[in-house]
């Protein structure tokens, strides 16, 4: 924090403490609280600078003492702080060693400063913790985060009417109208993001007129459990992972939607979950057509932007479908796996399509194939096959990793030829420009070079 140069005169100069004080706050607020404070020994400029940071973070782990509690530390520092808005609280601690009458203390001084941003995490061995009804009443309160061994147990009574996005991560709700209960006092609500590993609630509904985000990760194994309904007629952005094993997906009202992602949906085998998607100009699916049920009949009319994930079984069928339903579609990506193993779910007998897609022949600019490498015949003649009979197409981008510790001759004898193949094709659109790129990728390192 504190650089002391000696400049020619001999004397030290305390450069960093020159810095405006908007800009030193900012650097504290980058810290965690038990840094922050120790600042204040730095100079006597810095003995009350500390207690005008704005965002503070207490780390349950990293706060202990042989003279104060943890819940003295944070109820003393909380005291202390005399930042004019207190922009973000993010507090850590553990069930049993912090009384739930301490943490309501620490919410109801945090609602006092006028708090915007508020993470609660919670350490637990013992079971979910449950806040103070007083956690749902705030009408500052812009951003809620509560993670792990929570219990979300909410009165009729809510109101967070600031509230614009709200983190959900691996809580536990008491039943699904406690659920229901906390989105209705969201009126504001923008975006929301749920994270969910336990089958606690058979029927997760989302109905939020103002939301324009929102994103679902469930990992609930439970073999057909209940799911979703959306009714959100401001949705902007959608991402579903995982649905493994849930009986239904029902998106009823979302008219707006922008951009979707679609990943390891399964066993909703009979669930129109795309056909809720007609609308959407962009759209990235992970997933097998075997697995879910495509809208027979259903044209995505505002389609420019389509990815696809070539790991699933099938995939290339979906593809097929897509290109069919599609007419407007003007960029195509198609994402392998970044293994330096063959794809075991590699096309085998790929039928080419007797009639072109129409966004092949009048729109299609863009293609790209990334993480390509060691493609089968029948994957090089869907290649082929889109290069060959793309009017409009620009630019087609193969990108594949060379593996260091398997950087031998045959990898490059197999890209070369690869090059070579492609190269050769006859391409409908004479303006298109065919791309090949390769990077390092360090097994021991993981990391792309």
């Amino acid at each position: 924090m504190k650089r002391c140069l000696r400049n020619g005169s001999g004397v030290n100069e305390d450069r960093i403490s020159d810095l405006p004080e908007a800009l030193l706050l900012q650097i504290l607020s980058l810290l965690p609280v038990k840094d922050v404070v120790a600042t204040s020994v730095l100079s006597k400029p810095w003995r009350s600078l500390w207690k005008l940071v704005p965002k503070l973070k207490f780390d349950y782990e990293n706060n202990q003492s042989e003279h104060e509690t943890y819940s003295e530390i944070v109820c003393r520092l909380l005291l202390s702080n005399k930042a004019p808005v207190l922009e973000s609280l993010h507090l850590d601690f553990k069930v049993g060693k912090c009384r739930a009458v301490d943490v309501g203390m620490w919410i109801g001084i945090a609602y006092a400063r006028h708090v915007r941003d508020l993470v609660l995490h919670v350490i637990s061995e013992k079971g979910s913790f449950k806040f103070p009804t007083s956690l749902y009443n705030c009408e500052t309160l812009e951003s809620l985060t509560l993670r792990s061994w929570v219990l979300v147990d909410v009165p009729s009574q809510v109101c967070l009417k600031s509230l614009k996005t709200l983190h959900l991560d691996s809580v536990d709700y008491k039943d699904d109208e406690t659920f229901r209960n906390l989105l209705s006092g969201c009126q504001n609500l923008e975006n929301l993001v749920l994270y969910r590993h336990m089958p606690d609630i058979e029927t997760f509904t989302i109905a939020v007129p103002s939301l324009q985000r929102l994103t679902i990760f469930d990992e609930n194994d439970a073999q057909g459990y209940g799911g979703y309904v959306i009714n959100a007629p401001s949705l902007k952005y959608l991402k579903i992972d995982g649905f493994k094993a849930l009986e239904f997906c029902f998106i009823e009202n979302a008219p707006e939607l922008v951009e979707a992602t679609i990943i390891d949906v399964s066993k909703i085998i009979n669930e129109k979950l795309l056909e809720s998607l007609t609308s959407v100009k962009r759209l990235s699916l992970a997933l097998s057509p075997l697995e879910i049920k495509f809208p027979t009949g259903s044209i995505f009319y505002q389609l420019v932007s389509l990815e696809l994930y070539t790991d699933k079984e099938e995939w290339w069928n979906l593809l097929v479908l897509m290109l069919d339903s599609s007419p407007k579609l003007q960029v195509l990506k198609l994402i392998g796996q970044w293994y330096g193993v063959k794809n075991p779910l590699a096309i085998r007998n790929w039928d080419q399509p007797k009639n072109v897609p129409g966004c092949l022949l009048f729109h299609l600019e863009t293609f790209m194939w990334r993480g390509c490498e060691r493609l089968g015949e029948d994957e090089k003649e869907v290649a082929k096959y889109i290069i060959r009979n793309t009017n409009s197409l620009k630019r087609a981008t193969f990108s594949r990793l060379i593996y260091e510790e398997n950087n031998n001759s045959l990898d490059m004898v197999e890209n070369l030829e690869m090059v070579e193949e492609l190269e050769s094709v006859v391409r409908a659109s004479n303006s298109c420009q065919l791309v090949f790129e390769s990077s390092l990728w360090s097994i021991s390192n993981h990391h792309v070079v």
